[in-house]
This record gives structure tokens, sequence and C-alpha cells, in this order.
């Protein structure tokens, strides 16, 4: 994640008014993400060049200062959201001088500069359909997981700023043992140039930025009713630029919302415009060959038949997780679970050791499992190694007693926030014994919730 070298302008729509630029001296402290930064002469020399660089023109900075009045509320909202310090928003302008489409030489995207390793890591969908890292509401998710992750590491969040720049390791040979935990650090002429440059940015922006509505738009997000349309026919609907509301939604990399995306639509309307209802209901239907191609493919055939017609017997007793031994040098213990590389947990097994078995940082292994420090590992159940899946390998699981979202979608390697987006379920619920789950497909509408009632326990 690297500073852009190639400037990207957006022109202003006629009639912007431009806000001049204050004058800006560095103070000798300034408040950060809770911290008091105090700085040396050297610090503040540095500090001020990059002040003095990003105030220097009039038009860029007020194009910038556009996109924080349009972008910053919902990055707000989800840094607090996330209880990450709001003043990492400033970091976002610094990567991407809030350019959502914006690619780097060395192949960082979107609005937080994500490389496509790391977004994967990361939980970001990144593939011939959608790139998330150029979603606000994904990527800004994403990098404050991020943030968090190395928070809890360096017990600082100026270690978890520089972690994000240059990654732990990197992190770890330049980030003094002293600033762990402090609420006062001293920054000098050593000090890390990232660091000095999110400390610039904010206080170039700071007393501006976000401060009024933006000149022409405002956002919208729509998570309902989108999914299988056209943008086309969506802004047609809306009654919006087709144009605009894909500029808007360049994390798309096709004309059709792929049925199953977790992204929301960023629709942006003129002020004049009424306030629309979150849930997208079109005119008529849409006709488009190649949508209804995509469509069939989505939902097989089976699924189109009602409740007692489907034999979820034989989803009782699943051969899932699909498991194999595997030759690998580092433990016998390693297997391939669903695909993916894992392990099976046993009666005295600790987070740090089966963290190290699969050469997993700690704070690497408890994102992929989804779960917490404090969690308890339980014996025979699966861990993995690698990033979980959006599907399962079968079409449903028939819930067991005792059996949670969190065990289930372990047994499958799906993330869970994968197996409620199947269900139609916002948030992890209770499950009854019989109750079943889809696990490729979103259920239809439709389709009521189903259960599956056996004579004898399972």
């Amino acid at each position: 994640m690297r500073w852009i070298f190639v400037v990207i302008a957006l022109l202003p729509f006629p009639g912007w008014a431009i806000d001049t630029p204050q004058s800006i001296v560095v103070p000798q402290v300034v408040r950060f993400a809770n911290m008091r930064l105090r700085l040396t002469r050297g610090a503040r020399k540095r500090v001020q060049a990059k002040v003095d660089q990003l105030t220097r023109s009039a038009r860029s900075f007020n194009q910038i200062l556009e996109r924080t009045h349009l972008f910053f509320p919902i990055i707000e909202k989800i840094l607090s959201d996330e209880n990450v310090p709001d003043d990492f928003k400033f970091q976002a302008v610094h990567e991407s001088m809030l350019v959502g489409h914006a690619v780097s030489h060395t192949q960082d995207v979107g609005f937080w500069q994500i490389q496509k390793a790391t977004g994967l890591g990361l939980r970001l969908t990144i593939d011939h359909l959608v790139d998330e890292r150029m979603h606000l509401i994904q990527s800004t998710k994403a990098a404050a997981r991020f943030l968090k992750i190395q928070y809890q590491y360096f017990d600082s969040w100026l270690g978890a700023l520089l972690a994000y720049n240059r990654g732990r390791a990197g992190a770890v040979k330049l980030f003094p043992s002293r600033f762990r935990g402090a609420k006062i650090v001293r920054l000098d002429d050593q000090t890390d140039h990232y660091i000095i440059s999110v400390i610039a940015t904010k206080l170039a922006f700071e007393k501006m930025a976000g401060k009024k509505q933006h000149a022409k738009l405002r956002l919208f997000v729509y998570d309902q009713g989108h999914h299988g349309q056209r943008l086309e026919d969506i802004a047609m609907h809306l009654k919006i630029e087709a144009g605009l509301l894909l500029e808007h939604n360049r994390w798309l990399r096709t004309a059709v919302v792929p049925p199953h995306t977790r992204c929301a639509l960023l629709v942006p309307l003129l002020h004049a415009h009424a306030p629309m209802h979150p849930v997208l209901s079109l005119s008529k239907p849409i006709k488009n060959k190649s949508l209804k191609q995509k469509q069939t493919a989505v939902v097989p055939k089976q699924k189109s038949s009602q409740s007692g017609h489907i034999d979820y017997a034989k989803y009782v007793k699943s051969p899932f997780p699909e498991m194999k031994s595997l030759q690998d040098t580092r433990s016998a213990r390693l297997v391939k679970a669903n695909g993916r590389l894992a392990i099976v947990a046993k009666k005295g097994d600790t987070i740090p050791c089966l963290a190290k078995l699969g050469g997993l940082a700690i704070d690497q292994f408890l994102l992929i499992n989804e779960i917490k420090k404090t969690h308890q590992l339980i014996p025979g159940t699966i861990y993995y190694y690698s990033p979980k899946g959006s599907k399962g390998g079968t079409h449903y699981h028939v819930v067991a007693l005792g059996e949670d979202m969190w065990s289930i979608a372990q047994r499958y390697g799906m993330r869970q926030a994968a197996l409620l987006e199947k269900n139609r379920m916002k948030q992890v619920e209770p499950l009854e014994k019989g109750r079943v789950l889809w696990l490729r497909f979103i259920r239809p509408r439709k389709i009521p919730v189903e259960y599956h009632h056996v004579d004898a326990p399972f």
C-alpha cells in the first residue's frame, strides 16, 4: 500500500465554489488517534513541507475536499462501528485522494490502496465480476479489520498505521518498543515518511474536510433489490445518468450486478432528488438474454421445487467436511479440508500452537477462523489456514442438535457472513434442530424456512 505516482484529476462540476486552503502552521503537538504526538523541530519541518505541498494548489485541494464531503459520512460511520479512531479517514485521503478506482504503480487498488493478496486475506472478493477494493464500504471495513489486528499486536494505533504501509515485519523493525501503549509519542527526523505524510494530510484537511454537503451530489446506499439487475436499467429507473452511476460503482466489472454479491450499490443523486426508498423496485422486469442465462445458472432446477419435493434426508448425515491427509513437512496433522489447508483440533491444543503448526501469525489464524483470542478450541473441529469460501460443497445442511452458525460454517469451509447471506439472515441467531440451511445459493424469497424432522436423533 504505497503512494500513487499517477495523478488522477476529477474535473469539478460547473459552479463549484472554490475553498481557498488556509495557511497552516504545524504545531509542536498534534493529536492523532487519542495520542499526543510531540514533534521535534526536524519532524515539524518535514510535516510542514508535506502540508504546503497538499495546500499549494487551490484547485487540487478543492477537488479532494469535495470528495471528502461526499465520502466521509460513510467512512466515518464505518470507522465508528469498527471502533477505529476517526483520524484514520485521513489515511484514505493520503492513500488515494479518495479516488475509488485509483491504481498505483505497485498495483495497489481502490480507496485504501489494497494489494490483491492482502485484500483476499481480508475476505474481500476480487474476481472477474467484482473488485471490492474499489467499493467504498467493503474496502473501508477491510482496512479497519487490518488496522485493528495490527493495533492488537503493537498496542499502538501508530504501529498499526506503520504496519499498513510496511507490513508487520517491516513495522517491527522500524517501530520503537517504547511506543507500545504510549499515549505521548515523540516524532523526530527519523520517523517513517508514511507516518509524517498521514499526519500532514490530517493537518491540511481536518478543519474543512467533510464539513459541508457535496456541491452537487449525495450518496444513497442500496443494499436490496439491485442484485441481478443491469446498471443501465437501475439508472433509468432512478432517472439518473448511467455514466454517473457507473462512476460510483467501479467495483463492478460487468453490466449486471451479480446475484450473490454482498456489495451495496452506491447511488449518487442530485440534492434536488426526493429521498429514495432503500429497497429498489424497478417499474418493469428486465428483459435481457444474458441476464436470464445468469439467473438460470444461479438457481438450480431443484430449487424451484416446493417444500416436500426435495429429499433432505440425504443431507442429514452429510459426508462433509471433505478431508484428506497431507504429507506436509510442517506437521503430520495438517490436512486438506474442503480444499483448504486445515487441522483438526485435539484436546490440549492451544491457539498459538495451532497457528504455529500452519506457519501463521496468531492474528491471521484468528481472522481466518472468525474467532477471538478467548475462543476455546473444540476437539474434533476443523480450523483453517487459508481464507474460507463463500459457498459450501453441497446444497443443503440439516441442523443437528447443538450446532450453531459458526460450527456449520467451519464444517463446510464457509465464511459465517456468507452462510448468513445464503439463508437471508441479518445476524447470527440460535438454530433449531432440523432446520434446513442453504449452502450454495441464496434461498429464494418465495421459499420459506424449512425443517426436516427425523425420528431418530442426529
